[in-house]
């Protein structure tokens, strides 16, 4: 999470979140107001990077949104699960992963728990954000150009420059079986049937 008195950005995971958090800490860490969370396991065990809004409050009594923007990183359903699949994999390589149930918008995590996109959308971005009207998405096909447009209402961004969005952050590697890549292509009307929240949030998003 990185906040100020303006907005409260969420780092939903596996939508480019990485790499925001590296943008903020190299070139925004001076910012007058603003907090960042550390991140990493050997800074902060308890991942309260990832926080939601819900469990912010839950965790610090003293947090409260009030009229501040929710901003949150976002990305199209498809490519969301094929990252957060390879990410699994690789985190928990002894599961029975069945990459099978992207089809579903399911997926195994680490200790085995079956989840599902809908809930993560849910969880970050429940019907009183969204209807609140002061939220922004920060679309990971579109990161530059929404990072500019979105964080430059709060504060300036101006000394990022174009070439430090080139990179990309925390690369997981493709561990789902090129015929299963090319189902999900083919079928994925059958994954937002799946997602219906997430389907309605990238309507919202992406229009």
């Amino acid at each position: 999470m990185i906040y100020n008195d303006e907005f409260v950005w969420l780092h939903f995971p596996k939508c480019a979140g990485t790499k925001i958090e590296q943008l903020f800490a190299k070139y925004l860490a001076d910012v007058p107001g603003l907090v960042q969370d550390p991140v990493g396991l050997d800074l902060d065990p308890t991942v309260a990077w990832h926080d939601t809004v819900a469990r912010r409050s839950e965790r610090d009594p003293d947090f409260a949104l009030g009229d501040r923007t929710v901003v949150c990183s976002f990305r199209r359903l498809p490519g969301w699960l094929v990252s957060r699949y390879n990410f699994e994999f690789r985190r928990s390589p002894d599961l029975e992963h069945k990459p099978e149930l992207l089809l579903e918008g399911r997926f195994l995590e680490q200790g085995g728990f079956l989840n599902h996109a809908d809930a993560y959308a849910r969880n970050f971005l429940p019907p009183a954000i969204v209807e609140s009207g002061k939220l922004a998405f920060l679309r990971t096909e579109y990161l530059e150009e929404d990072f500019h447009s979105v964080f430059s209402r709060f504060i300036d961004v101006s000394a990022i420059p174009t070439s430090a969005f080139r990179s990309k952050a925390n690369k997981s590697g493709q561990h789902i079986p090129a015929d299963v890549r090319e189902t999900l292509a083919r079928r994925e009307d059958d994954i937002y049937a799946s997602c219906p929240y997430w389907r309605d949030l990238e309507k919202i998003a992406y229009a």
